[in-house]
């Protein structure tokens, strides 16, 4: 019986591993191609890993490399190819790059950043629009599984996030296809009419965004819906009050309806922000139509004082006053380094740039021209948006 015992515990162990080791090599050649595949799959793994690292190192000739060896052995790692495809966009191999993302995407569909990328590359860099609207349209309509733990992971902040984004970039792509459209024509219009409400939708999600304030504003500006144009550009200046270009745009517009005095306002204001930008091209060209505006200002005041039988100011004129900032260095004996540095702006002395930063915040921020708007009608003056001159 012992015996028995003994050889049991002795061959039976043997005879289970054989049936494994049997079983392991009928299924190598049953699934041969699997087991190919899997090891593939770790080389490509592998050198998408050294890829990932040379991409981060801003190594990308080398990272170009990497990636397209671990795409040979591994060809629907999705995420390797849309980095493949950012680096091409580096290197404005613009064909390349959206050849690499839409291979992500045939993998992955459900990759919304990398279809965003699609998109953006697609309209702003090949002005293919209406793939680019298709593909924003593409991430609108996607349905995800949404995961809400408070503290630690939040996946319906950003989907709602990502579908604001392309809300917003549809509009930036209708808005490029009606420039392709003609000024002016039936179809520009309505591609206008598409990119605004767009931007409506995004605003929904977004309201206090700058970007999607300026180009609602902008689209409604070009589009000839003056009240919602000025009322959008005060709010992008409320939310963003040192960005030039809604001063800019606002002071365009005003000028377009005569309010001068307040355009010149507004043009101050980005002729002071375009300064402090060091941007002399964009300074120069602000100051042309500060000075047109000035003049015709002038003359128009002058004439009014003239029809109400008062003596107009004299013909000799001060130096145009505009808005600068300077940083001047003075001795201070109780400054314990022996310097102090002082900011004028507006010839107020501010003490530090933080302190100027806030001041012009605080100025450049308030939109003076808002009730204009508030009161237009959109169809006293100049006809709403068939006007030509924008």
């Amino acid at each position: 019986m012992r015996f028995l015992k003994k050889l049991f515990e002795k061959t039976v162990p043997k005879v289970i591993l054989g049936i494994f080791v049997l079983l392991f090599l009928l299924s190598v050649f049953v699934f041969w191609g699997w087991y190919i595949k899997q090891i593939n799959r770790g080389f490509g793994l592998y050198y998408v890993y050294q890829g990932d690292k040379a991409y981060k190192a801003h190594k990308l000739e080398k990272a170009i490399q990497l990636y397209k060896k671990g795409l040979e052995k591994y060809p629907d790692h999705s995420l390797a190819r849309c980095n493949l495809g950012n680096i091409y966009v580096k290197y404005e191999d613009y064909y390349s790059a959206v050849e690499e993302y839409e291979k992500a995407l045939e993998y992955d569909p459900k990759f919304i950043v990398c279809r965003m990328n699609l998109g953006i590359v697609s309209a702003e860099k090949l002005s293919d629009f209406d793939k680019a609207i298709r593909e924003y349209q593409t991430i609108i309509d996607t349905k995800r599984v949404t995961v809400h733990i408070p503290l630690i992971f939040d996946s319906v902040k950003s989907t709602r996030e990502n579908k604001t984004i392309a809300w917003y970039n549809m509009g930036i792509a209708y808005r490029g296809k009606a420039m392709l459209m003609g000024e002016k024509s039936h179809a520009s219009n309505e591609y206008l009419e598409k990119a605004i409400d767009a931007y409506k939708k995004a605003l929904k999600r977004k309201k206090h965004s700058y970007n999607i304030n300026y180009n609602y504003a902008l689209a409604n500006h070009i589009l000839g819906n003056y009240k919602e144009a000025g009322l959008s550009y005060c709010r992008a200046i409320e939310e963003s009050p040192m960005a030039f270009d809604a001063h800019y745009n606002l002071a365009i517009l005003l000028r377009r309806l005569g309010k001068l005095r307040e355009s010149q306002e507004e043009l101050e204001k980005a002729l002071l922000l375009s300064n402090t930008q060091l941007d002399p091209y964009i300074s120069k060209y602000i100051f042309d139509i500060y000075s047109e505006v000035t003049e015709k200002s002038t003359i128009n005041e002058e004439f009014k004082t003239t029809q109400r039988g008062v003596a107009p100011e004299s013909q000799i004129k001060e130096g145009m006053k505009t808005p600068h900032i300077e940083t001047d260095v003075i001795e201070n004996e109780n400054d314990p380094l022996g310097i102090n540095h002082l900011t004028y702006v507006n010839g107020k002395v501010v003490v530090d740039s933080e302190e100027a930063d806030k001041f012009l915040k605080k100025s450049l921020g308030k939109c003076t021209a808002k009730k204009i708007f508030e009161e237009y009608e959109e169809d006293t003056l100049y006809n709403g948006r068939y006007d030509k001159d924008f």
